[in-house]
This record gives C-alpha cells, structure tokens and sequence, in this order.
C-alpha cells in the first residue's frame, strides 16, 4: 500500500510547487543506506547536488523495501538524519502543541512550556503518551531524541505547532523564536563521526566509569580499565553506546558511541584490564583498546555544552511566552539533576 500512496502524494506535492515555478526531486531512503558507509557518502552528495541546483528534495522512508528492524520508524528520527546529511541550520519538527513541556500540557494543568534548551541531558521532563496524532508515528519522546541527533551535528532543532508555520522565515532571517529551540552544540561532529553517532546501537551496551568520560572528550581511546560492565550482546565492529552512572543519581546517561573492536564475550574478559594484558586474557593478538579513538563520539564532543550566550543572532525576547530576558534567565537557572539520556534508537 505504501507503494500505491507514494504515487498520489508526490502528485500533490508536484502540482504545489508547480503552481510557483519550484522543481522538487522524490528521494526514498531506509535506514541501512544510512549505515552504510558508502550509501551514507553517496546519499549527501545527492541531496548536495539537489540543493546546488535549488531543487527541493521531498524525502520519504522507503516502506516497500524497508524490514523492521531496519527502520527510522518516525518521520521526526528520519528528518534528524536528513538534516545532518544536509548540514542543515535548523531542522523544524511540526507538531499539534506548542512545544516541548515540563509535563503533558493535555493531562497536566500544571505543565510549563519550554522555550529553551541548551542541553538536553538537563531535562526533567514527561514525554509519554505516544504519537502525537492519529496521523503521525511519533511522539514528542522521538522529537526530543531527534533534537539529540541533529543539535550534534550542529543544527539549531525547533518543535512547535504546525500553525505556526507561517513564523519560520522570521525564525531562520531574522533569529525570532518560537515553540522550543534546542540549541547545537558548539563544536559539532563532521565526517566520520557523525557517521558512527547516526548509526543504529547494538542491543547492547558499555557502561564505562566516569574517569572514561573524561578521557574520551581528551579524544582518547576506549580501553578494558574504563570498562565497568557489558551489558547485552554485540558483535565486533558494531556501534554500541556508552553509558555513565551519573554521580549525583546514580541514573545511567548515554554520553556517545563507538565501533567497538571487540564483540560483548571478549569485552567482558576486558573489563578492567590493561591494554597489554589483552593477549593473555583473550588468547589472541589484537588491537589494545577497546574502541579506538577515531571510532568513538560523543553527543556534546569535547564536554563543551551549547549556550545562548554564544548565539547573539537569536532573540529569545520574540518568543511568545518569554516576557524578558531576566525570566529566561531565571527559568534556565533552575536546571534539575541530569536524567538518563534516551537514546534515538532502542537498544532492545
């Protein structure tokens, strides 16, 4: 069916923009194109040439090919993708409230809106209930997990309602605001990299101790002393995440990821050993750490977190629900404890 409504749609898109004299090109992506390395370089250079020529690509999951297992899912993860495939500035994810809030705004009396957020893993937030329409396949949980993957690439990410539509050209021009703006961060991944943090996690992960944070965003290897246990099962050369126990709640936070060279078995006989230990533990001659370093990256590289104050081109004073800038300021102050990171993709 999806094959069959794919006709119709483009036809709808194409007498649109017809009627003003704008050329569109239909591009059907899945996510094992992405996670391929040379199928990833290919499809940037496809929307690169597309948009040199200022045609307008309207990009669709392909549903007639794509297994479950091996899919976005959503169309916000899909256009998170998009939008650090294109370098985009901003990535605009549509939705039927004004943004992101402390609570759900349908059920909560008490929920607040968001108009900021400088770094996600500061947020306190409930973000159940599912899609968001009976029309769309995610909720404002894979908006916020869409935000994560595109802010590091370095794309400002905004959710808002969809009838504020007409408020995108002041937003982009003229830095106004409206719905929640989250921040990208300042030194944002390029090439590879980003390549290895766009990647499906393995159903599995590492959970490092917080001595292994601090040596990954020195841009150090990953090694069998920073291990602290492995949980599930992976295979070499797989992305797996990396997660912390936060100090303050002992909650764990995925902080990155990393082409592991090692499967889950070996790097449990790792966990906390040296490198040159390896041979004797494993019984085999191979690389010393667990992830190299030009296989591993972070969602806020280097632990540099984005700020507003590095954004003079953005007016917080135009948004709707922000009366000065002194409140912003005081509503920002008051950050909670970290929560645990969700992760774009699910891990089980």
């Amino acid at each position: 069916m999806a094959a069959v409504g794919m006709v119709r749609l483009m036809r709808m898109y194409d007498d649109f923009f017809t009627s003003v004299s704008q050329p569109i090109a239909q591009v059907l992506v899945s996510l094992d194109n992405l996670m391929d390395r040379t199928q990833y370089l290919n499809a940037q250079r496809t929307f690169q040439s597309l948009l040199a020529r200022d045609v307008i690509p309207i990009v669709n999951e392909n549903d007639t090919i794509a297994v479950q297992d091996l899919k976005f899912g959503d169309n916000d993860t899909l256009s998170a993708h998009i939008a650090s495939l294109c370098d985009a500035d901003y990535l605009f994810l549509l939705t039927d409230v004004d943004g992101l809030y402390t609570g759900n705004p349908n059920s909560d009396p008490e929920a607040k809106l968001i108009p900021l957020v400088e770094n996600i893993d500061d947020l306190d937030v409930d973000v159940s209930g599912g899609a968001g329409s009976a029309f769309g396949t995610g909720g404002m949980a894979t908006k916020v997990n869409a935000a994560r993957l595109a802010t590091a690439a370095g794309c400002h990410t905004v959710v808002m309602n969809s009838n504020q539509l007409h408020t995108l050209p002041d937003i982009v021009v003229d830095g106004a605001s409206n719905g929640t703006l989250f921040l990208a961060v300042p030194r944002p991944l390029v090439g590879r990299k980003r390549w290895i943090l766009l990647q499906k996690p393995a159903k599995g992960y590492l959970l490092v101790n917080a001595r292994a944070e601090q040596a990954l965003n020195n841009d150090k290897s990953l090694h069998g002393i920073h291990l602290v246990s492995v949980v599930g099962n992976f295979e070499a050369a797989e992305a797996v995440a990396l997660v912390v126990k936060d100090s303050e709640n002992g909650d764990e936070r995925e902080f990155g990821r990393a082409i592991v060279n090692y499967g889950a078995e070996d790097c449990m006989k790792l966990v906390g050993k040296a490198g040159e230990d390896f041979y004797d533990i494993v019984g085999f001659g191979g690389a010393e750490s667990v992830a190299h370093k030009n296989n591993i990256c972070l969602w806020t590289p280097e632990g540099e977190e984005a700020r507003l104050a590095d954004h003079p081109d953005i007016n917080m004073e135009t948004h709707p629900s922000v009366n000065n800038l002194e409140d912003l300021a005081e509503f920002m102050s008051d950050k909670p404890s970290r929560t645990p990171s969700p992760s774009p993709f699910p891990t089980s």
